[in-house]
């Protein structure tokens, strides 16, 4: 029996890639034979997180083969080791679906954003080109009336312009700016953010959300994301969680 228990230990030992400390078999007790028995539990159940299928199979049959027939295994043991294969093998399972559907979705939402191409959209930003005193399609919606602040700031975040607008009316506005800073001078081109500041009649903060808008001029993938990119412009661009509108174009 001796020899049979130690073939065990190191059948266990080689498939869970450990190494087994020698067992004494000259006296069985009911106590003994437990702790190891649930020793052997936890290490099968570890294994099964580990191993695959046909390795876990190899090491639950070697377990069988090798363990003491005066002695076996309990039922609700084996059945605890099975169900830790299982549930283990299920989340796998789970986690390759999840990523072959999300595999499957940026698939869907990249063919759905190229049949955008073209198209007014109006999304969540507050990114505009300016070119020449012109700039691309801003706006801010606020939920009631209130006086109203825009603070644009160049590509270094270094404050450009501030706007004093006063009282204005709930509802959505465009951002007008003549490309000019504080002191009356033209800047140069590129890209500005604008940021709204809006304060209700009881001086507490009016929530204003920021808006632009764009005809869909090509659709770009960028780390795993598509993105809308708007006038022609590599930096004027929108996720597909940040578009709110799609419409086409007004006739010429």
């Amino acid at each position: 029996m001796s020899t049979a228990v130690s073939q065990a230990s190191q059948a266990l030992s080689s498939l869970l890639g450990t190494t087994s400390s020698s067992t004494s078999t000259n006296a069985t007790t009911p106590s003994s034979s437990t702790q190891n028995t649930s020793k052997t539990t936890s290490s099968a159940s570890a294994a099964a997180s580990k191993l695959g299928m046909n390795d876990f199979l190899t090491l639950f049959t070697t377990q069988l083969q090798y363990q003491d027939p005066t002695n076996p295994m309990e039922s609700y043991e084996l059945a605890s080791q099975l169900a830790s294969f299982s549930s283990v093998e299920q989340l796998t399972n789970l986690n390759s679906s999840i990523k072959d559907i999300q595999s499957y979705l940026t698939s869907l939402v990249s063919t759905q954003m190229v049949s955008m191409m073209g198209k007014e959209v109006v999304g969540s930003g507050n990114t505009m080109e300016l070119q020449d005193g012109e700039i691309s399609s801003g706006s801010y919606q606020i939920g009631s009336a209130a006086k109203v602040t825009v603070s644009i700031y160049d590509e270094n975040g270094s404050l450009v312009r501030t706007q004093s607008l006063g009282q204005q009316s709930a509802g959505t506005h465009a951002i007008s700016w003549d490309g000019r800073n504080n002191a009356g001078t033209k800047v140069s081109n590129g890209n500005y953010t604008f940021k709204v500041e809006a304060v209700g009649s009881d001086g507490n903060a009016v929530s204003a959300q920021t808006k632009v808008q764009g005809t869909v001029s090509s659709v770009r993938m960028e780390n795993g994301t598509s993105y809308l990119l708007l006038n022609g412009s590599d930096s004027l661009k929108l996720s597909a969680t940040d578009v709110l509108e799609v419409s086409y174009p007004e006739a010429a």
